[in-house]
């Protein structure tokens, strides 16, 4: 896959939209020279990991609300020293 992508005034350039969907290219890019060639990584966003655990977790608890809420109360009861 190869392009020519224009630089604009200020130094920007457009990722063609299906080498970012190829890429998983979202916020952030890492960008380094080397030998002479501008290099582009995509940088994987650490609060993506976040979101999905936080819907993994969603997911599981709406599948077992009864072990979530057993589980709730246990730690309550630890908590409170009773």
């Amino acid at each position: 896959m190869e392009y020519i992508v224009r630089v604009d005034d200020r130094g920007r350039i457009s990722i063609p939209s299906d080498v970012r969907k190829l890429l998983g290219i979202k916020h952030y890019i890492k960008l380094r020279v080397a030998d002479g060639k501008v290099i582009l990584e995509p940088v994987k966003d650490p609060l993506d990991d976040l979101v999905n655990l936080a819907a993994e977790v969603a997911v599981k608890a709406s599948q077992r609300p009864e072990e979530l809420s057993k589980l709730a109360s246990e730690e309550l009861m630890r908590e409170s020293g009773s």
